[in-house]
This record gives C-alpha cells, sequence and structure tokens, in this order.
C-alpha cells in the first residue's frame, strides 16, 4: 500500500472541540478591533476637556486589573487563599525604585527586575505556606504582609526612606520632548501593553494542563492527587507566575507615581482588590477585568465620602453576594451569548467555584 492510497483509507482526524480550545471562539477580526480601539482611543480622549484625567483612569485600570487577574489565578481558580498579593506589589514597587534611586538604573530596565524579584519572594512564601490549607494560608500571607510593612517602614533609609517610602523616584521619561498630553498617550501605551501581555498569559495559563490540573485540585483535591498531579508543585508554579505580573504592576506603578508609598500596606488596598475580584466575578476570566473598572469608577464619586468609602464598598461586596454571588461576569456572558452571539455558536459556560450552582446543568 502506498503513500496515497494509505492516506485515502485512514480514518479523517476529528475536529477540535470548541470547548477543548476557547481561545479559537475569539475571532481575528474581534482581537483586532480591540486593539485597534486601544490605539486610538487616547487620540479621541485626549480632544475632550478632560480627556488627560480619562487617560489617567484607564492608565490606573490597566495597573488594577493586571493585579486583580493575578490574584483571581491563584486564588479564584487555584483556591489558594493568599493575602499577599499587596506586599508582592509592594515588592516589585521597591525592587524598581530602589534600582533606580540608589543605583541610577533606567526605569525601564530596572522595571524588568521587579517581576524576578517578586517571583523569588513568592516562592520563598510558597515554600513552606502551600503545603498548608485553609486558615493557616490566610494568616501565614497575612504574616508576610506586616512583615513587608514593618520592614518598609523601619529597614534601611534607602529602602524605607525615613518610614515614609520611595517619594522621589524618577519617572519614566521618553525624552526631552515627549511632556503633556503626548507623555501620558505614551504612559498609556506602556501600560495597555502591560495590561494585554498579561492578559494573554493568564488566559493561557486558564486553558492549558497546567490551569486544568489547578481546577482540578481546587474542586477536589482528592481526585486530582488520584490522578497524578503534583498538587505542590502545581499550586507553586501558579502562585510565582501570580507573583511575577504582580510584581511588574508594582514596578510600572512606582516609575508612573515617581514613588510608592507606605501606605500601601493599609487595609483599604485589600478591600479595593477584592471587590474587583468578588463585583466582576470570583474565578472567571473576564470577572476581575470587569470589576476593576466598575471600582476604578465607583471611587471617582465615593472618594468624597472619606472615611464611609470602604464601609460602603463592603456593602456593596454584600450585596453582590447575596444577589449575584457568582458576580457579574457571567450575566455578562449571558447577556451576550442571547442577543450578540453568531447563531449556532456554543454556548459559554462559566461558573464562579464559590457560587451555588446546579452542577448537572453544567454537564
Amino acid at each position: 500500500m502506498n503513500a496515497s492510497t494509505a492516506a485515502a483509507v485512514a480514518p479523517a482526524r476529528p475536529a477540535l472541540d470548541e470547548s477543548a480550545a476557547p481561545w479559537r471562539r475569539v475571532p481575528l477580526y474581534a482581537i483586532g478591533g480591540t486593539v485597534l480601539v486601544g490605539i486610538v482611543l487616547p487620540f479621541v480622549l485626549v480632544r475632550l476637556d478632560i480627556g488627560t484625567y480619562l487617560i489617567t483612569l484607564l492608565i490606573l485600570f490597566f495597573i488594577q486589573a493586571v493585579v486583580a487577574q493575578s490574584w483571581n489565578l491563584i486564588m479564584g481558580y487555584g483556591g489558594i487563599y493568599s493575602f499577599a498579593q499587596v506586599a508582592l506589589f509592594a515588592v516589585g514597587g521597591w525592587t524598581s525604585g530602589v534600582l533606580v534611586h540608589s543605583l541610577g538604573w533606567n526605569p525601564f530596565v530596572a522595571v524588568l527586575f521587579a517581576p524576578l524579584v517578586a517571583s523569588i519572594a513568592a516562592l520563598g512564601i510558597g515554600l513552606p505556606t502551600l503545603r498548608l490549607r485553609g486558615v493557616y494560608v490566610v494568616l501565614l500571607t497575612l504574616a508576610f504582609h506586616e512583615l513587608a510593612r514593618v520592614f518598609t517602614v523601619t529597614g534601611p533609609r534607602f529602602i524605607s526612606g525615613g518610614g515614609y517610602g520611595l517619594v522621589t523616584v524618577q519617572t519614566f521619561s521618553f525624552g526631552n520632548n515627549v511632556i503633556g498630553d503626548q507623555r501620558t498617550i505614551y504612559l498609556y501605551y506602556v501600560a495597555g501593553f502591560m495590561f494585554a501581555i498579561a492578559t494573554f498569559v493568564i488566559w493561557r495559563v486558564i486553558h492549558s494542563p497546567l490551569g486544568v490540573a489547578v481546577t482540578a485540585l481546587r474542586d477536589s483535591e482528592t481526585y486530582g492527587v488520584s490522578r497524578g498531579i503534583n498538587q505542590f508543585r502545581i499550586r507553586l508554579l501558579l502562585f510565582v507566575i501570580s507573583a511575577f505580573f504582580t510584581g511588574l504592576a508594582g514596578g510600572y506603578a512606582t516609575h508612573y507615581n515617581g514613588g510608592i508609598s507606605t501606605t500601601i500596606f493599609d487595609f483599604p488596598r485589600i478591600i479595593d482588590l477584592l471587590a474587583m475580584i468578588v463585583i466582576g466575578g470570583w474565578g472567571t476570566f473576564g470577572g476581575p477585568i470587569l470589576g476593576a473598572g466598575i471600582v476604578i469608577a465607583l471611587d471617582q464619586y465615593l472618594v468624597a465620602l472619606g472615611d464611609y468609602r470602604e464601609l460602603l464598598l463592603g456593602l456593596i461586596i454584600a450585596v453582590i453576594a447575596v444577589f449575584a454571588p457568582q458576580g457579574l461576569w457571567p450575566v455578562v456572558r449571558g447577556l451576550y451569548d442571547k442577543y450578540l452571539a453568531p447563531e449556532g455558536a456554543p454556548v459559554h459556560v462559566e461558573v464562579s467555584p464559590t457560587a451555588p450552582h446546579d452542577v448537572e446543568k453544567e454537564l
């Protein structure tokens, strides 16, 4: 039998199920259109009276969304109840800030070392912590958070800045002629690129064998281990990936703001990030992105409330937890599938693991 005959009688290769490769459901024109809008948007906004302010909010959104996605990766998908995310953000910020402030490095070079040091810190936290379960993980990660806070307040002056943090760090520079609105647009592009890379990598991790393994461990640790999954190694790898992008966001934020303060460790910062995940949708891909946009938009109105801001934000979290326990992202996806999705397209099912739901309807 020659090669052509063998090819003719061989069984046809089955088509790949769309549910096995969810990224293939996203049409290229949708991705291209989103990128094009992102590129053109700042030039449209800058013509408005409040255009620079809106671009600044978008930059803040990019930073917050990266951190929220990273936290959701380990807590929503991995079931690892870590509260070290703000501390890892600070590790990235202080790393880049010290390299520039004390050693005179270029901010664009220093910011690349921020995620590396944050990843090393995550290894140091994860090695003893991820062997534990439940409340012990919470306590140990909160202990690391407090340890990092104390060190940045009472540590060497080149780190603590006398207890105030690094307050005079060199910002990103694009040349002497790039100032004003043009500089803001450049900063927008850098933040947008960081957000796009982090979102893409997290998306692929979620839908990779690593993502399948970690969600199997989250849903049933006994089943996952019985299938040969090394739970400690898998969770540690996920923890490091999450820390990498959190540290990168911290490094960027330090040079965008021109410094980093010890107030970053204040409890309201944790509440803000938690609100983004809960409001958007715990354990869903788009939830933290949607939640980051909602919380940042709300914050522009809640900031006038002063100390009552966190109280109102907590009430919003409670309302979402009661009336939309899966968050708002599944609601948005449901509306899209019902009214905007092409006819015959597979219905997307994405349920928050912490929300009550009927398992039989998902199978």
